[in-house]
């Protein structure tokens, strides 16, 4: 013969009514909480690649600020070879940028170490390049702007005393 458990107070023979619809109450929460939760992920994810899009126009317009003041220290200060590193970085910003940075705009001048411009008989020169562009929006009208400045001392001959 099969013997039931014995039921007592803290045990009844079937579940109360309460407990058959616990959470009854709740149906389509998951739905609701989705429907909230939903767009604040998807801006968090938007923010993310337009933050790590706009890093990468920014590192992009240090190589093409670097590449320019390379090019610029290595020739003489006249504005021709100035133009020519000029040229070289929207060359450099066209190969390695692409439409990563665009509207991209190339500052070279001849600086003293202070970064002012230098005055008659200074001995140490350098050359600041600035490159300032637009990295890749995601919302049209809202433009990350990047800027980046090299700075680089110029190649001059000293000759023997």
């Amino acid at each position: 013969m099969y013997r039931t458990p014995h039921r007592g107070p803290d045990r009844p023979c079937c579940p109360a009514r309460s407990d058959v619809r616990r959470g009854a109450g709740e149906r389509g929460a998951s739905s609701v909480e989705l429907l909230v939760y939903a767009p604040v992920l998807m801006l968090v994810i938007f923010l993310a690649v337009q933050l790590a899009l706009t890093w990468h126009g920014n590192s992009v317009a240090g190589a093409v600020a670097r590449e320019t003041a390379r090019v610029a220290r290595t020739g003489a200060t006249d504005a021709t070879s100035l133009a020519a590193a000029r040229d070289r970085g929207y060359a450099t910003a066209a190969e390695v940028g692409g439409r990563t940075l665009t509207d991209v705009q190339i500052t070279v001048r001849i600086v003293d170490a202070d970064g002012d411009l230098p005055g008659p008989g200074e001995d140490e020169q350098y050359v600041a390049v600035t490159v300032t562009g637009r990295a890749i929006e995601l919302v049209a009208g809202l433009p990350p702007r990047v800027s980046a400045t090299a700075h680089a001392p110029l190649e001059t001959f000293r000759g023997d005393l």
